[in-house]
């Protein structure tokens, strides 16, 4: 599995940390990417070595040459402050431009190499992990970047990488920005980290807050929150994004691990965002994995694991499980499918909107291309069809359904977000001119496992089109 490291923040002083997350919070989050360090840095002395004597290697010499290593920053359970797990960050060779991480990403996006770099980072951490001997106990976290997963591995990375997987307790990290900005690829990544046994740790949350809707599907393991959403002056934000988290923790039992931890004030500000879990200077910079590691007591636990969707369920089935479908004519029910769509219109926490159709058409008849009109208040806008349109609908992803596909039947739109969940869904009558069988469901667990029916032809279809 390819995947990248994130690009410190903390590897520069606190003005500067907290001038960045200023930065990423007024929406030029890319900035935080664009300030890491540049000078030498522990762990990359090997790679210096290479390099020494000779002019400066190209991005694709680094990459060709593995010249990137690892260095680890340690993760503490607040309340003990044992370690009980490291996140791992790349850097390139020491006095070159390239041990500074943005520039050595960046250069190899422009270059069309940043697939390699992710998977030669990868390696090189789990390189020092495997030396080092992580105890069993202790959790490895790597930052990953969708559109690099499940790339073909190269012959001389791929016995280190298998070693990894069998071996080493890992938790894949990705960044709430990804999920904002391609949750198809997103949900795609995580269903293969999963399907490793990984972990999932969703970092940065709170910097693109439209995106919290998509939590209960990315269902993370550890979610990540920077103690300055709330240190000093309180972000607009923070109140949306606290009861985001602190409702999916509830829920899940995920840990909640608070960043940005420099100072005892700091750490006192994590605990209020309901942390047990902390990262930052005040337990330790990043560097070279201590040669004594000692297996924590307890391990960062994984949360249950939904039960898998069974491709013949579908929408209606689920809802009528339990309780007989129940008659309405046409006319009900697309005042009842416009009722939920204006409470997705006017919900301050944009929810993930979901629709199921036979044809381009919506329950009250108009086109499918009404749809636009909740793109920009929804966080995540997807429809499965029978018979999709002829041409494409800006900003809405249309998804056609097999000739088999047992959704084809059905008429279905489903409303998930942070705190309301909704589903309105029906079937027509055999023989029936104007007549339907429907439920209106607000159970979350029904709502969410329909939800995962129809995100499951979303995320299928991105994958075969990548």
């Amino acid at each position: 599995m390819a995947v990248l490291f994130r690009r410190d923040s903390q590897s520069f002083p606190a003005e500067g940390r907290a001038a960045v997350a200023a930065g990423a919070r007024t929406g030029a989050a890319g900035n935080a990417a664009k300030t890491g360090a540049t000078g030498d840095t522990p762990g990359a002395s090997a790679a210096a070595a290479e390099t020494a004597g000779e002019t400066e290697p190209t991005i694709e010499e680094v990459v060709q040459r593995r010249l990137v290593t690892a260095v680890f920053q340690p993760i503490v359970h607040l309340d003990s402050r044992e370690i009980v797990g490291y996140e791992a960050f790349a850097r390139g060779p020491a006095g070159t431009q390239w041990a500074n991480p943005a520039l050595m990403f960046g250069a190899a996006h422009k270059a069309g190499v940043d697939w390699e770099l992710d998977l030669v980072a990868h390696t090189a951490a789990f390189k020092a992990a495997l030396a080092a001997r992580l105890p069993t106990s202790m959790s490895l976290f790597i930052n990953a970047n969708p559109s690099s997963v499940g790339r073909q591995v190269p012959a001389d990375l791929a016995p280190t990488l298998a070693l990894a997987y069998s071996r080493l307790r890992v938790f894949m990290e990705m960044s709430e920005q990804a999920l904002a900005v391609d949750p198809d690829a997103f949900l795609s990544s995580i269903e293969r980290a999963r399907a490793s046994g990984w972990g999932i740790s969703l970092d940065n949350v709170g910097l693109t807050p439209n995106s919290l809707a998509l939590v209960p599907f990315a269902r993370p393991d550890v979610i990540k929150l920077d103690v300055s959403l709330v240190h000093e002056q309180t972000h607009p934000h923070a109140p949306r994004v606290m009861s985001s988290v602190t409702a999916h923790a509830e829920r899940t039992g995920a840990s909640i691990m608070a960043l940005g931890i420099e100072t005892e004030a700091h750490l006192r500000t994590g605990r209020g965002l309901g942390a047990v879990l902390g990262q930052g200077y005040l337990f330790g910079r990043p560097g070279p994995l201590d040669e004594q590691l000692v297996n924590p007591s307890n391990a960062i636990p994984l949360i249950d694991a939904l039960p898998p969707v069974d491709r013949e369920e579908t929408p209606f089935r689920l809802a009528t499980a339990d309780h007989p479908a129940l008659p309405v004519t046409q006319q009900v029910l697309a005042a009842l499918a416009s009722h939920l769509e204006q409470r997705a219109a006017l919900d301050q926490d944009p929810p993930v909107v979901l629709v199921c159709l036979p044809r381009a058409q919506m329950f009250s008849g108009a086109p499918l291309a009404y749809l636009q009109t909740l793109v920009r208040s929804a966080s995540f806008l997807a429809a499965v069809v029978g018979e999709p349109p002829a041409h494409a609908i800006p900003d809405v992803r249309v998804i056609p359904l097999a000739e088999n596909d047992p959704l084809r039947g059905e008429w279905s739109i489903i409303l998930i977000g942070p705190h309301y969940s909704a589903m309105l869904t029906a079937r027509k009558y055999k023989g029936e001119n104007d007549e339907f069988g429907y439920r209106l469901v607000y159970d979350r667990p029904t709502v969410t496992r329909a939800a995962r029916l129809v995100l499951q032809r979303v995320t299928n279809a991105a994958q075969t089109q990548s």
